[in-house]
């Protein structure tokens, strides 16, 4: 039966002949149907954290191709096994498009023995099969057919130089209703992740594919939005959620840390194509390491996500930063253009996703210091991945724990009196090359923080994370970014403003409000967001693509608000993402002006941040100029920029309601 299933093909990414489109991904055409995938084998990683945190324990592993021991905050546990060719999953087709996953399952040799208090779990001889509710996502069933996890957001595809491995990898492993009813947890709670490599008969032949689209130009830019991820594909909406603590979080405790993450889904919604080359181009078949078009390098955008309070009087605080997510792959899936496939191509209109579990990934995490955000170029040459700048990916590169560069959140934050009539936002985003909207790849979301006793000896407790007005699904979801919310852009306010500050180097934006203090005062408020700003040093020696090296990479260093004459200040006030209160900018008031200044060589108001500034004052809010400084080189010195601000009315409403 096998041999006798249709063929599909993928044409590869063309490196000549066509520098101003792409090609990549294009499907020959195939009538509906399906193709089989079996063998191969499967990867299961569990997240130790969230295992210590359920008093979920692996027991034992029978029959392991192999195994890396979990370590809580260092590495995720992870077994993999072999699927017998025996068995078999039935993947749909619409022409040459994946469309589900039908009927069938793989089945396991050997599998992991779960232990939860005086239940056990036996998972020796696991299957895959379709899940019930989405398209493509996958059941993990015991040997007697009863579901104790499910996968979702996959990034699905073939692989291997014939095209002969279907994968479907770096999906969310989650709790099932089953297993999270005896864990007493929330079914659906990710605890890990999980990958399959099958073999299949589909085959690939040189054809003619159809799929392409223009490289972008100046006049027709990349274009990148963030979207709500669709239950119809994922199999679950995109979501947030408390990866892991510090391991010191008690009912009592003020200072545990927290790394927070997401899903994340977006869509081309432009009318170009999207270079998404994996640094080093290890996924390329047969021409790993080749520069690809159109900028002769491993060119993907970079996401980032942030996470914002703002307390019950108004006031906008960072209170969490994460490092920068590569993006490597694109699934290309809701195309118009039905012969467009996965790849490192993402094409208009098409869509794709990460997982959490993915975005947990330390292969893939790194230093914001590396981008120089404006233009999207990654200085790999000296870069976390390529010290000696050999242009090879270094053994053991990456994030060295299940910390570093991830959104790190210290629980003083999220506790009362900080968090007493706060609310919390999360807003992540896609840098992408040429893409002249940026604001469009951005979006944000409230989210709502809860603390609960573990009821465990010695006493513990965890944090967890939930969307705010997801009813219906979806609802609180808004594009943009956060800072448009703080502040709105297009909306006429009293007496607040939000202006973008647009220099070669980058823009940032400050939103300012004022409101009447009592007794003739005024209490202003200054939100500075630097969005993609930094004035980049390069090395020398190493001044271009592909081996680009950046020596240093730094933001705004100072930020200064002029004074009407006679006017009095109190109560000045700066708020950085940090709780580092040794590197806090300094403040200093004259008659002429109120002026804050970072450390020399620290804290530096660096790109996908906010700060916040605030004082009193005896003058009523006017037109002013504000005073922006960018970090300072020997060659060049400091870098200053004016941000006119410009009221408008000034008509005052006490309890005027902020926050829409």
């Amino acid at each position: 039966m096998r041999a006798s299933l249709l063929a599909m093909f993928v044409a590869a990414v063309s490196t000549a002949g066509v520098p101003a489109s792409a090609a990549s991904g294009a499907l020959a055409p195939a009538g509906d149907g399906s193709w089989f995938a079996w063998g191969g084998r499967t990867r299961i990683e569990f997240n130790p954290d969230a295992l210590r945190r359920l008093d979920l324990a692996i027991e034992r592993v029978d029959g392991a191709l192999e195994r890396v021991p979990g370590v809580p905050g260092r590495r995720y546990d992870a077994s993999e096994f072999a699927a017998l060719a025996a068995s078999d999953l039935q993947l749909n087709h619409r022409g040459a498009v994946l469309t589900g996953i039908g009927g069938g399952s793989l089945r396991h040799a050997g599998g992991l023995v779960l232990r939860h208090r005086g239940e056990v779990i036996d998972l020796r001889g696991f299957a895959l099969r379709a899940s019930p509710d989405t398209r493509l996502g996958l059941d993990l069933v015991d040997a007697q057919g009863r579901t104790w996890f499910t996968a979702d957001h996959a990034h699905y595809g073939f692989e291997g130089d014939a095209r002969d491995v279907f994968a479907m990898r770096h999906m969310n492993l989650r709790l099932a209703p089953r297993l999270a009813a005896l864990l007493g947890a929330r079914a659906g709670a990710p605890i890990g992740g999980l990958d399959l490599h099958a073999s299949t008969s589909a085959t690939f032949a040189p054809d003619g594919g159809t799929c392409d689209a223009p490289w972008p130009t100046p006049g027709n830019p990349a274009g990148i939005s963030m979207i709500y991820g669709a239950v119809t594909w994922n199999g679950w909406s995109d979501s947030v959620y408390v990866k892991r603590d510090s391991g010191d979080c008690t009912p009592s405790s003020t200072n545990c840390r927290i790394v927070v993450n997401a899903d994340s889904s977006l869509r081309n919604s432009g009318t170009t194509a999207v270079a998404w080359y994996e640094k080093f181009n290890r996924d390329q078949p047969g021409a790993e390491g080749v520069p690809q078009p159109p900028y002769g390098n491993d060119q993907h955008p970079y996401l980032i996500w942030n996470l914002y309070r703002v307390d019950a009087a108004g006031r906008i605080r960072q209170i969490g930063a994460s490092g920068v997510k590569h993006a490597f792959y694109t699934v290309n899936f809701a195309c118009t253009d039905p012969g467009c496939g996965p790849g490192h191509v993402i094409y208009p209109q098409c869509e794709d996703t990460y997982s959490n579990y993915n975005n947990d990934g330390s292969t893939y995490l790194g230093p914001r210091s590396e981008i120089v955000p404006h233009t999207a170029i990654w200085g790999r040459c000296g870069s976390i991945y390529d010290e000696d700048c050999d242009g090879v990916n270094d053994d053991g590169s990456g994030a060295q724990d299940l910390f570093q560069y991830r959104m790190v959140v210290d629980e003083s934050d999220l506790s009362p009196p900080k968090a007493t009539g706060a609310r919390y936002y999360l807003e992540y985003w896609y840098v992408v090359r040429d893409d002249d909207a940026i604001y469009d790849s951005m979006a944000y979301r409230e989210v709502a923080f809860g603390k609960s006793d573990l009821g465990t000896q010695p006493p513990s407790s965890a944090w967890d994370v939930t969307l705010v007005g997801d009813v219906p699904a979806g609802a609180d979801y808004h594009a943009g970014s956060m800072l448009a919310h703080w502040v709105s852009p297009a909306v006429a306010l009293v007496n607040a403003v939000n202006t973008e500050l647009a220099t070669p180097l980058g823009r940032a934006r400050v939103a300012v409000r004022v409101r009447p203090a009592g007794s003739g005062h005024w209490r202003y408020e200054f939100a500075v967001a630097n969005f993609d700003y930094a004035h980049a040093q390069v090395d020398p020696a190493h001044p271009s693509e592909p081996n680009l090296k950046l020596d240093a990479n730094h933001g705004f260093v100072r930020f200064s608000v002029p004074l009407a004459a006679g006017a009095i200040v109190s109560d000045t006030r700066f708020d950085d993402a940090d709780l580092d209160a040794g590197n806090d900018w300094a403040v200093a008031t004259t008659t002429a002006a109120v002026t804050w200044s970072a450390p020399a060589g620290a804290n530096s108001l660096d790109w996908g941040t906010l700060y916040h500034f605030e004082f009193v004052s005896t003058a009523p809010p006017a037109d002013m100029d504000l005073g922006l400084v960018g970090a300072a080189t020997a060659s060049e010195g400091e870098l200053p920029y004016v941000v006119p601000i410009r009221f408008g009315d000034t008509i005052f409403a006490d309890g005027y309601d902020w926050i829409e």
